[in-house]
């Protein structure tokens, strides 16, 4: 039967949006669905930060009457470090997908991917990129190795087929990024760090927890940071103050002080890192809609902190401090405070988010560490030929009940 695209226009198109990748990979090695509340916090336009100052559009892929596919294109702030065409240089001609999942159907994969296109080209975007949800700063790239490794926040999950899907319909790599997990409980670590003779470096530094009597000022101060810090970064896009609201107030009842750590010195913030709990450790074997003893059940974990492993999803060293001796010591500073609190946040290990496999400084401090990279992540690119007819943005146009 042939392939239809929809639309999601309506409150239950979005529903089954949300929960489609479940349902289409409930069995497949290596999946763990993730909660649809938390999928709805970060896709849901009446909820989702990215919507502040972005757009989007949702399409399912539908065969036969039942969906098989699905694929989001999105327009957000212009991203940075893009080289001619960036922020600095005038429009972004980069549009962005995500959310590509589906059945191993190529012919599905090739018509949600005709679908995105035709929306970011009516906007004036020649190159889709992507997959992203929604944004650089949400989940990123599509995993083309590690399939089988623990599920952990904010780390998408596709089956291994649907790169070449990809790569049929036209898009090439254009970033591989890596994930890497750290072992806090490794001996090696702890000695290499001793060795570096960081208490007598400390001694230029006040090293404090997240203070949650002053959250809203201490968030923010981490995440002005951690813009300046990450602005040359390739694809940077600068976390907005509505994304991190929202990404704070997603985990505020299971935040403690000692997930947030800040270095300064002489009253300035110098350094700084937010690690969150990988909430798959008390959710995996409740399914992505569970009951409500599940959700009992759920709370419980949540309440008595029943977590054992953790992701960093922000960390930063002040930009007038990078590449410099003082920098260093920040950095290394923030992975020993990490290691010292384990014993409070009782995670044994913590997945340092994603870095450029290009980012040869970060890869090389990651590797100092002896952190063991599980997952790579690769982005693709296509180039978008003009549109054979003209289309206005508001033909297009979507609508939300």
């Amino acid at each position: 039967m042939a392939i239809t695209i929809q639309t999601v226009e309506s409150a239950r198109d979005l529903a089954t949006f949300i929960t489609l990748p479940r349902r289409l990979y409930e069995g497949m090695k290596g999946y763990v669905a993730p909660l649809d509340f938390e999928r709805r916090q970060l896709l849901d336009p009446q909820r989702a930060g990215f919507f502040a100052d972005g757009e989007a559009a949702y399409f399912l892929a539908i065969r036969d009457g039942a969906p098989v596919g699905r694929i989001s294109a999105q327009i957000g702030p212009p991203s940075r470090a893009n080289g001619p065409g960036s922020a600095s240089n005038g429009p972004d001609p980069v549009g962005l997908f995500g959310c590509f999942d589906g059945i191993d159907d190529p012919a599905a994969s090739a018509a949600l991917l005709a679908a995105a296109e035709g929306w970011l080209r009516s906007r004036g975007r020649s190159v889709a990129r992507g997959p992203f949800l929604l944004s650089i700063n949400g989940e990123s790239g599509l995993l083309i190795d590690g399939f089988d490794q623990p599920p952990m926040l904010l780390m998408p999950w596709h089956p291994p087929y649907l790169r070449s899907h990809l790569e049929r319909a036209g898009y090439a790599l254009a970033k591989r990024l890596d994930s890497s997990v750290l072992d806090l409980d490794s001996p090696d670590l702890k000695q290499k760090l001793a060795l570096l003779g960081l208490e007598r470096r400390r001694t230029a530094f006040t090293v404090r927890p997240m203070s949650m009597k002053n959250l809203a000022s201490d968030i923010e101060q981490g995440r002005q940071l951690f813009n300046q810090s990450w602005a040359d970064n390739w694809g940077f896009v600068p976390v907005s103050v509505e994304e991190m609201g929202k990404l704070v107030d997603g985990f505020r009842q299971l935040l403690r002080p000692e997930y947030g750590v800040f270095v300064e010195r002489g009253g300035k913030l110098v350094g700084f890192a937010l690690f969150l709990p990988n909430i798959f450790d008390i959710s995996a074997d409740l399914g992505g809609s569970p009951n409500l003893i599940g959700w009992l059940k759920l709370a419980f974990r949540g309440a008595m902190s029943q977590f054992t492993s953790g992701r960093t999803v922000l960390f930063g060293v002040a930009r007038d401090l990078l590449q410099t001796a003082a920098g260093s010591s920040v950095a290394l500073i923030l992975v020993d405070e990490l290691i010292k609190r384990a014993e409070k946040t009782r995670f044994r290990r913590v997945e340092c988010g994603w870095v450029l496999e290009d980012n040869r400084a970060m890869q090389a401090m990651i590797e100092w560490t002896g952190a063991k990279r599980i997952r790579r992540f690769g982005v693709f690119e296509k180039s978008l030929s003009p549109a054979p007819w003209s289309m206005r943005p508001e033909q297009d146009e979507q609508g939300w009940s």
